[in-house]
């Protein structure tokens, strides 16, 4: 198991390098470009690439940063344990995702094919490193979908044609892969300063054992604010803001979860191709907690039901590097 841990560090570690190293190769010819003035507005153009492969790489991680609790003194013992169990814990998932583009269909939509070529699972206990058991890493690679863009680049409709069934892939990161990018509404111009919003509710990125928050939904707030345009890159800083989804209510009583926290980095965007080159953002995530406490056998005292407070801090990193080829007939503006 210790060979596989290995083996799957390397290859997350690999991807990362070569990621860094095409998003280098981009910026490298800009450095004598001159920067546009900043009264000079940026023509933002999102554009579907007809004929084309998109290859993504993309890393998932999150880590349990600290737990602490508020609670009466006959429950200190099992809630240092379960503390002790959860920090530090770690889950990366390291993705490659390789899209076909067709050309465009009678609708004006671009068929495409996707596929998952690659795919890393890795997890961290207690400082130890393990790999993921059973079948979850063969059965992600057998996926495929079938589905059009519209011609600003966004998914109009996917649906699976291949692949085994796993329930544990319901639990991924495939969702977060598939829209590291923004979604986009249509051309627009941007000045530097400027920019524009992405609100969008999920599930939360890690699964609670507590009655009545086996569900939780999260809304994510992503701002894109222009940071400049060197040559054919626009770099927009990315700010994320992580609260609580305005429409969950828990599914037992006196039980509350608050979400908080966010986050800032940046995203790279090709302007005359029209499409998303580098993202990548870290963040850290607050989830407080509070719940009606279980009677304990021996403490008479809890015989009445208390509430217990629990405030979880999550680190999360979510990257995206890919690369667009047209593939068949001449490359286009």
């Amino acid at each position: 198991m210790r060979h596989d841990a290995t083996k799957g560090i390397c290859l997350a570690a690999s991807v990362l390098a070569a990621a860094l190293a095409a998003a280098a190769a981009w910026a490298a010819p800009l450095s004598a470009a001159q920067p546009v003035p900043a009264d000079a507005p940026l023509r933002f153009a999102p554009k579907a690439r007809r004929m084309s492969t998109y290859t993504f790489t993309g890393r998932f991680e999150i880590k349990t940063r600290d737990v602490t609790f508020e609670a009466p003194d006959a429950y200190l013992d099992g809630f240092n344990f379960w503390a002790g169990r959860m920090k530090g814990q770690k889950r990366s998932e390291v993705y490659q995702i390789v899209t076909m583009t067709q050309d465009v269909d009678g609708s004006g939509l671009l068929p495409f094919r996707r596929s998952i070529q690659r795919f890393n699972l890795e997890f961290e206990k207690q400082g130890q490193a393990y790999a993921a058991m059973g079948s979850i890493e063969r059965d992600v690679t057998s996926l495929v979908w079938e589905g059009t863009l519209d011609p600003l680049g966004n998914v109009k409709d996917k649906r699976k044609v291949g692949g085994r069934d796993n329930p544990e892939i319901d639990r991924l990161a495939i969702p977060e892969m598939e829209r590291v990018f923004p979604l986009l509404d249509g051309e627009r111009d941007i000045r530097i300063g400027e920019g524009f919003k992405e609100e969008r509710v999920v599930p939360l990125p890690t699964k609670l054992n507590i009655a009545g928050l086996e569900d939780v939904t999260v809304k994510v707030t992503r701002d894109y604010i222009l940071k400049s345009v060197a040559g054919p890159l626009a770099t927009f800083e990315v700010k994320v803001t992580y609260s609580s989804d305005p429409a969950y209510q828990a599914s037992t009583e006196n039980t509350t979860c608050a979400i908080s926290g966010g986050g800032a980095g940046e995203a790279t965007f090709a302007v005359k191709r029209g499409v998303f080159l580098v993202s990548r953002v870290p963040t850290s995530m607050r989830i407080d907690i509070e719940a009606p406490l279980r009677p304990l056998p021996g403490h008479p005292e809890t015989a009445v039901a208390a509430l217990g407070k629990s405030h979880i801090d999550l680190d999360l990193i979510l990257f995206g590097e890919q690369k667009v080829v047209r593939t068949w007939g001449e490359e286009e503006d």
